[in-house]
This record gives C-alpha cells, structure tokens and sequence, in this order.
C-alpha cells in the first residue's frame, strides 16, 4: 500500500499530476481495506508538504533527490500526523521502500528517520513564519491575506487549509426526490448546509453517481449555481464551464427546462461536460468548444456566468496541489484574462439580464478588484450584490458579484 502511495505522491509532485485525477483513476488499485489510510496519508502529505520539509531540512543537511524528498517527506508526515500506526511500522516500511534504490539509501532513510523520531522540532520564533510551516502555505500568501482580510482572518483561512473536507453531493431532482435519496445509509444530512453528505466507498463508483440520482459539489460551488437565479425557459451562458458541475446545478433548478451553452477552450473537457449531462439525463446543456474571450458569434442571453480561472486559494483544502506548485506570479497573468473574459460575456447580456462574476479564490484583486474595475467601464452594469464565502471546516472559499445589466436611455 505505502509502495502505492509513493508512486501516487512522485506523479502529483515530480509530474504534476492533479491528485483527484490521480486518485480518481488509481485507488482502485489498492486493496478495499486499505484505501482510507492509502487516501489519509496521499493527501495528508501534500496538504503538509511544506510542513515535512522544514522537518526534514532541520535533520538532513545532505541535498537529496526530489523521489528521496518525498519518501522522506510521506515518511515524516506519518510519524507527526497518524497516531494510530506504530513509528517503528512506518520507519520499517521506509527503509524497505528505500532499499529497493540500494542498501546505502535505506541506511540513509533509516538514521534521519531515528533522528527525527528522537529529536524536537524547533520552530521559527516569526508568527507569519511559524504558521506558514505549520500550515505549509507559502509566506508571501499570508502576507497578501494579512494585508487585505486581517490576522485572524488570514490564520482561520490557512489552518481551513489542513481540513479534510466532506464529500457533499447534491441530488438530481429529475430523477429523485430528497425523502427517497435520503432512504440510502451512505446519504446524510449535516446541519446547516444546503447539500447532503456522501459517507460509502469510492463515490464514482456507487450506483447512486452512476445511474446519475447525485453529483459532488461543495457548497461553495453550489451557492454560486443558486446565486444566478436561473428560471425554467431561459438562455443562459456559462463562460468556463467544465466538467459543467455548476451547469448541471442550474439545470436541475431549471427543470431541464430552457437551454444552456456551456463552454471550454480544451475539446477534452468539452466531452466531460457532454458526458455529465448524459448521466444526469440533461438535455438543456450544450457543450461547446469555444474561447471565452472570443464569443462573437454567440447571441444575447438571459444570465451569464463567468467563474473565471483563477489562482484558486480557496480550494487549498479541496484540492492541495495548489499548495505544492503554487507562485506569486500566477496572478499577474490570470488577472487580465478574468477581465477579457468579463469584457467579452458583458456584450452578450440581454437589457435588464444578469451576469455573475465568480473565482474559487481569497484574493481582492482577482475579486472585489475586478468587479469594480468592470463597473467602472460599464456604467450600464449595476451591483446587485457581491458575496464572499470564506473557506472554514465545512466549506471551500469562493467569491461572487451579480450585476445587473440597466436598459440605455437616450435623450429625445
């Protein structure tokens, strides 16, 4: 198993592989029994990476290869994070993973590890500092949260980052209802949330997603799908939408009752969104390969949704790769893209019709920033109102704005 989970962290961190992805088509390969610690210790290493290599530095000053680091690293992480697995089982299974490069290497596993079991962890006496290793988000992170939501706010947001998140589904109500999908034991309810939790195996697995009565989203997610407000019989436009998740939730509140072009620039993720309506017996949603900065050749919609790519520091908790490969500079070239394709949608919005803005992210400038520029050139755009959800141990964080578009008036 721990072989596996090897494997499954060098192709996240080395390849850059997406671990949902990666779990998604691989678990399987796992014996059923040994999936949750499988999946446990995966995710819980790179959601703690950064975390492990501050350890690892602190009693290894010899440079090691990036397939040693993570090893080491996996390693790390069960000896700090899983109390219910004996230290000298994990340091075992180490050396015998290690000792398949040679004896040298598993020697060399085995005296850092030793050490590290002996000897405490010193941590940096700079709180930014401190809680970034502890969280294992990036520094300059902080300091931009610091900055535009305050400390506390910032500390809650990067300790939300280490939850292990439930698994929320929503169920199709064209082919089931909320009494009878309940009837189901890996079905729960969780107070104070819109969504109903899924706790059996593999959900892609299970007959309930594949005979299409539920879908995961998480809550966040599924509050921007209601936000839009969408009504049985009209046009609607969303601008990114692969796999089509939040398509399908204004489907369903739709009836299946009206039409919605749903959009990607990669063909590929085109046919997820084809795929996801097949499942769920959709036919109002139109996967359609096309560039969202170039839509001329669409016509006028109802509402539109633009949840633009985005650097995504709301999701960390969700989806923790993001933690691995993420860099400052990733803004500088999303935030004019968010903007085209804001520009672009805005021309494609009927009189008195809504648009929504929307990123999985914690940051101002991809956000509220935005928005306010967008009205700025448009003074034919009102704010209706703007939302943000801060991720915490329930929820991912997301940020929303619906603007209404006001019919022009012209002097006589």
């Amino acid at each position: 198993m721990r072989n596996w989970v090897y494997r499954a962290l060098c192709a996240v961190i080395i390849d850059q592989t997406y671990s949902n992805l990666y779990l998604k088509k691989h678990l399987q390969e796992v014996d059923e029994k040994d999936q949750a610690l499988a999946t446990k210790i995966f995710y819980g290493t790179i959601q703690n990476y950064r975390y492990c290599q501050y350890v690892l530095q602190q009693f290894c000053t010899k440079k090691t290869s990036r397939s040693l680091e993570i090893l080491l690293c996996m390693s790390i992480y069960q000896l700090k994070f899983l109390d219910k697995v004996p230290s000298y089982a994990i340091v075992n299974e180490a050396v015998l993973l290690a000792k398949k490069k040679s004896q040298k290497q598993a020697n060399f596993v085995n005296a850092i590890l030793h050490k590290i079991l002996k000897e405490e962890v010193q941590m940096p006496t700079d709180p930014i500092e401190a809680l970034s290793i502890e969280t294992s988000v990036q520094p300059w992170l902080l300091s931009m949260w610091k900055a535009q939501y305050g400390y506390d706010l910032m500390e809650s947001m990067a300790r939300s980052t280490l939850q292990t998140m439930p698994i929320y589904v929503r169920f199709n109500p064209l082919k089931i209802n909320e009494q009878a999908i309940l009837k189901n034991e890996e079905i729960s309810q969780m107070d104070g949330q819109d969504l109903l939790v899924y706790q059996g195996a593999s959900i892609f697995d299970c007959d309930l997603y594949k005979k299409g009565l539920i879908s995961v989203q998480d809550d966040g997610s599924y509050q921007i799908s209601r936000f839009m407000n969408c009504q049985p019989g009209e046009h609607i436009l969303d601008c990114c939408s692969a796999p089509g998740t939040k398509a399908m939730a204004m489907a369903e509140q739709m009836h299946d009752q009206g039409h919605i072009d749903c959009l990607d620039i990669h063909a590929h993720r085109v046919e997820l969104i084809k795929n996801d309506a097949k499942r769920l017996g959709i036919t109002i949603c139109h996967g359609l390969c096309k560039d969202a900065t170039k839509l001329e050749d669409l016509g006028l919609y109802d509402r539109i949704l633009c949840d633009v790519p985005c650097s995504g520091y709301g999701i960390m908790a969700r989806k923790p790769d993001i933690k691995l490969h993420m860099n400052s500079q990733d803004m500088d070239s999303l935030i004019p893209l968010q903007a085209a394709i804001l520009e672009s949608s805005s021309h494609h919005l009927k009189e008195n019709g809504t648009l929504v803005y929307s990123t999985c992210t914690m940051n101002k400038k991809e956000n509220e920033k935005q928005v306010e520029a967008f009205l700025k050139r448009h003074p034919e755009f009102t704010c209706d109102e703007m939302k943000t959800i801060t991720p915490n141990h329930h929820h991912d964080g997301f940020f929303m704005a619906r603007m209404i578009k006001q019919g022009v008036h012209h002097d006589l």
